[in-house]
């Protein structure tokens, strides 16, 4: 009998500490509102992001506990992120309702990797319960937009792509098949859908703004799914054979591949280049490591002198902008 009580009671007690778990994390959403508005975040980065990740990054996360270890003080949690392989991340004086097993939160992080073979460094910065952050993001949701035949206006002005939306998704297709039809008037309906599909949904993947792929897409092909340089660069966002190949698109003249991987391409440099002190000019070396890779990023110590770099930094931004209603 005291077994069957002592399991009753345990069974009992799980979902009230679960309970008093979210109670404080609520309690502190303001806070972490904050925090995530002092670093420019407004989604949670991907799984693929952060294991790609080289370099330094605050990025959030969405993870849930599986274990902890705490001595002095200090914390390490094994956190689950879906799609992705399980990390560590360290902290000092980690509020209990964390340390719960299967609690599952949104956690701003300063993320560290020094190349892409050493492990990622993970200092927690702040955490809220899961389920407050989606009321919160719910609340927020503005109703679809059935109507609008004009491309979203941003939250802000200026610096690393803000990756929010103020209509839905669904509705937000058929505004950017438009404009990329009336931009190449060759393509059917079907493509440019397609083409819109692509961007938007693969920018929500990569927690990418659709209007900076659009800008993008516009300067590097004109939303032409075949188009080809003299260098050899294919297809929509014009990746080169050796580019496409190491981002694992087969196909780069296939609209979703191509799309794909030069979402996923672009988010690398945004990871790679983002600063808190400066938004904007890790858009700008961002969009420079894209047109002339990383490498001479790294070897001119900034935008590289190069005419068709520079040229193609200030099309992208403008149409960004103009985009963007700015």
């Amino acid at each position: 009998m005291r077994g069957l009580y002592l399991k009753m009671l345990w069974r009992t007690l799980i979902p009230l500490g679960m309970l008093l778990a979210a109670t404080l994390a609520r309690a502190d959403l303001p806070d972490y509102l904050k925090l995530r508005k002092k670093y420019g975040i407004s989604q949670a980065t991907t799984s693929l992001a952060l294991d790609t990740l080289v370099g330094a990054a605050v990025l959030e996360i969405r993870g849930e506990v599986k274990g902890t270890i705490t001595v002095d003080g200090k914390t390490s949690l094994l956190l689950n992120v879906k799609g992705g392989e399980p990390i560590t991340v360290k902290g000092e004086n980690v509020e209990a309702w964390l340390k719960y097993p299967q609690a599952i939160a949104r956690m701003v992080i300063k993320a560290r990797r020094a190349n892409e073979f050493a492990p990622l460094d993970a200092q927690l910065l702040g955490a809220v319960e899961e389920g407050a952050m989606r009321d919160w993001e719910a609340k927020r949701k503005a109703p679809p937009i059935a109507a609008a035949r004009h491309m979203p206006k941003p939250a802000t002005r200026g610096g690393v792509p803000k990756r929010e939306w103020n209509i839905e998704p669904n509705a937000a297709v058929p505004v950017y098949a438009d404009f990329i039809r009336g931009y190449n008037p060759r393509l059917s309906e079907a493509q440019a859908t397609e083409i819109a599909t692509g961007i938007i949904g693969f920018s929500i993947e990569f927690g990418v703004d659709a209007r900076l792929i659009t800008a993008m897409v516009l300067v590097e092909s004109g939303f032409n799914p075949s188009a080809t340089s003299r260098a050899g660069a294919m297809g929509l966002g014009q990746l080169m054979p050796g580019t496409a190949q190491g981002l694992g698109v087969r196909d780069a003249y296939n609209t979703n591949e191509n799309l794909w991987g030069t979402v996923r391409l672009i988010r690398g440099h945004l990871d790679k280049y983002a600063s808190s002190d400066d938004k904007y000019s890790g858009l700008v070396l961002a969009l420079a490591a894209y047109n002339a890779g990383g490498g001479a990023v790294k070897r001119h110590g900034g935008v590289p002198p190069y005419r068709e770099t520079k040229n193609y930094i200030k099309k992208v931004t403008d149409w960004y902008d103009k985009l963007s209603g700015r």
